[in-house]
């Protein structure tokens, strides 16, 4: 199923998303592609991304898999998240997908899972990046958590920029590590009251969030929906029931649903569609976030990722 979001108000569809580009463009339908696309963006967290089974001592990712997950989401902008190895997925993206920009931060922190962007090159101009460790209470390039990546991007077709975070906040379900996210929450609010100060209204924020709470609906929710709110972020993950597996502190060979990716733009990048949708792919869509045999999952969760990738369309066709 696939979201359908109007006017900041949710309703619901059983049609497929809007046509879009493929991943891979055809050159002669360049113009007209991007007149209709309107911006697609995805978010993904790719397991400790690695190119060969020595790093981390953790196994290679399933290049090829990958590649289909990439391409089904058709995207304009993905936020990746844990690329531990940043050179050999730099080059797995313009061996793959000549036709996208990769753009990946140095610092990933003590695990060294690195983040940053994928976007495509005929849609977007990146022109510039950097990092902002301060959401990293370390300030440490390898020790302690992960920088937001920041991109500044214009938008060819349409001629706007627009400013986007690809943001990986602290892991883990104890009450000490949503402490932790709750401070972050601050950092990404003062990032985003910057970004407004300088003229930046238009402001995408994508990642992992970690939100282990976010469906039981308890404090730690209500802290995260205060952070919206504060900050005049709509999200689109809102409208999907989850976005990854994980073991569920039980060893009973089930992998339970859970809901941490998110997609958030400003009122002021939304306004300028007239409808939006999400979704969430992979293993995520195939078994409609039940709660799951391991075994059963397959290799997008097996050698990719226990994450899936959420992909929001805004278009104004």
């Amino acid at each position: 199923m696939v979201t359908k979001l109007v006017s900041k108000f949710i309703i619901f569809t059983t049609c497929s998303l809007l046509a879009s580009p493929a991943f891979a463009d055809s050159p002669n339908k360049k113009e007209r592609f991007i007149k209709k696309a309107g911006l697609t963006l995805t978010t993904f967290n790719v397991r400790n991304y690695s190119g060969s089974s020595k790093d981390l001592e953790s196994i290679a990712t399933n290049k090829s898999v990958l590649t289909s997950l990439l391409k089904n989401t058709k995207a304009d902008l993905i936020a990746v998240q844990e690329i531990v190895d940043g050179e050999d997925f730099k080059s797995f993206i313009g061996k793959r997908f000549p036709k996208y920009g990769v753009r990946i931060s140095n610092c990933g922190g003590t695990a060294r899972q690195k983040l940053g962007f994928v976007y495509k090159k005929q849609k977007l101009t990146l022109t510039r990046f950097f990092e902002d460790s301060r959401l990293n209470e370390d300030g440490s390039c390898e020790s302690g958590l992960r920088p937001a990546a920041v991109g500044h991007f214009k938008n060819k077709a349409s001629n706007y920029s627009f400013v986007a975070l690809a943001i990986h906040l602290k892991a883990g379900g104890s009450q000490r590590n949503a402490d932790t996210r709750y401070k972050q929450y601050q950092v990404l609010k003062k990032i985003v009251r910057e970004q407004r100060n300088k003229g930046n209204y238009n402001i995408v924020m994508m990642g992992d969030f970690n939100t282990t709470d976010y469906v039981l609906r308890n404090h730690n929710y209500t802290r995260y929906i205060n952070f919206l709110d504060r900050s005049g972020l709509i999200d689109f993950s809102d409208s999907i029931a989850c976005s990854s597996y994980w073991w569920g502190g039980i060893d009973d060979e089930v992998q339970y649903s859970s809901l941490l990716d998110h997609i958030l733009v400003s009122e002021s990048l939304w306004d300028r569609y007239r409808s939006q949708e999400v979704e969430v792919q992979s293993h995520c869509k195939r078994f409609s976030c039940r709660n799951t045999r391991e075994d059963r999952l397959g290799p997008s969760f097996e050698s990719v990722s226990d994450h899936c990738p959420v992909v929001a369309s805004l278009r104004n066709n």
